[in-house]
């Protein structure tokens, strides 16, 4: 491929459609050709936005195949987020009607379970199929954030004047995608090309996907490496090679809710509270061990920082944080 983009006469020929108006990247997004697309896009400067009789983009192809490295690479290459097919569906419609198909699916699955008699361990290989489904979902989900977080419209209505969001039941994923939109219409997600801009920048973006943020607590080593999509894909910490034992989703500050925790507490490793409210505490809020040194979030991630030794903190006012804990 690479010799013949080189040899090309006329290089308009790299958008040459075929009857059905299907060009070298709609088939090569189809069938995941992931080298062939970065060649068509890189060298051959394929257009990315011609859409083929039915009005599907090569990335609306990726996107309803679940092909996530094309859907990386076309969005980077600035494709078009919003060109409507034939129905009227964006790119981001089409991941989420995956997703809710996914979860259909997967009920199914689950009510074909409920039947099989357990004295009958022959039919349970049944079961072995739930965790494709449950990867299916993943990825329809990890690639709508993606769009969204890029820029996608959650607002546009195909012709049955559906919005994306109408085709996700799922609430917590509707809050994700309004949260990833939020993000980058006020900018804080940057370019559409992993930001090198700033040290934490860098170290926010999951070490696996690079399209989410880190929000996956390893343990016992204590490290934050990856996002909760990407996590149970990693048996060793890409930070310090230890094995990984345990995996706990970071979530909200237990004590004010306004903020995500942010900081590891030793040696009972949780970590609950955002800095805020974990510089007030001498005992952890979720397991009442003392605090003996307080670990920031972009030191889990590992960077550069320092740890802050709680046994330097006054002592006088344990009443108060004990208070505070509970």
């Amino acid at each position: 491929m690479r010799v013949l983009l080189s040899k090309l006469p006329r290089p308009w020929i790299v958008d040459e459609k075929k009857d059905d108006g299907y060009t070298a990247l709609h088939l090569a997004a189809l069938n995941n050709h992931v080298e062939v697309a970065e060649l068509l896009v890189h060298q051959g400067s394929a257009s990315l936005d011609i859409q083929n009789v039915n009005q599907q983009t090569a990335l609306h192809l990726a996107v309803e195949r679940q092909h996530t490295q094309i859907v990386r690479l076309l969005v980077r290459a600035e494709a078009k987020l919003d060109v409507q097919d034939k129905d009227g569906d964006t790119p981001l419609h089409e991941a989420l009607r995956h997703h809710t198909l996914s979860q259909l699916r997967q009920l199914q699955d689950m009510q074909d379970v409920s039947k099989v008699e357990p004295w009958e361990p022959s039919k349970n290989t049944l079961i072995m199929g739930l965790g494709t489904q449950g990867a299916e979902k993943k990825s329809a989900a990890s690639i709508a954030c993606f769009l969204a977080a890029n820029g996608a419209d959650l607002t546009i209505r195909n012709k049955k004047g559906q919005s994306p969001l109408d085709l996700c039941p799922d609430p917590s994923l509707c809050k994700a995608l309004a949260k990833c939109h939020k993000e980058k219409t006020s900018g804080q997600v940057g370019s559409r090309s992993p930001s090198l801009n700033s040290n934490g920048e860098t170290l926010e973006e999951c070490m696996v996907c690079s399209d989410m943020k880190r929000d996956t607590l390893f343990g016992p080593c204590g490290h934050i490496a990856t996002c909760s999509l990407c996590s149970p894909r990693v048996k060793k910490c890409l930070i310090c090679k230890d094995q990984v034992q345990s995996r706990t989703k970071i979530e909200e500050c237990v004590v004010c809710s306004d903020k995500k925790a942010a900081v590891l507490f030793e040696p009972c490793g949780h970590m609950c509270a955002c800095e805020n409210c974990a510089s007030l505490m001498k005992k952890c809020v979720q397991c009442r061990a003392v605090v003996e040194r307080r670990t920031p979030f972009v030191l889990c991630c590992g960077g550069k920082g320092m740890e802050d030794d709680a046994a330097d903190d006054d002592d006088d006012d344990d009443e108060d944080d004990e208070d505070l804990s509970e």
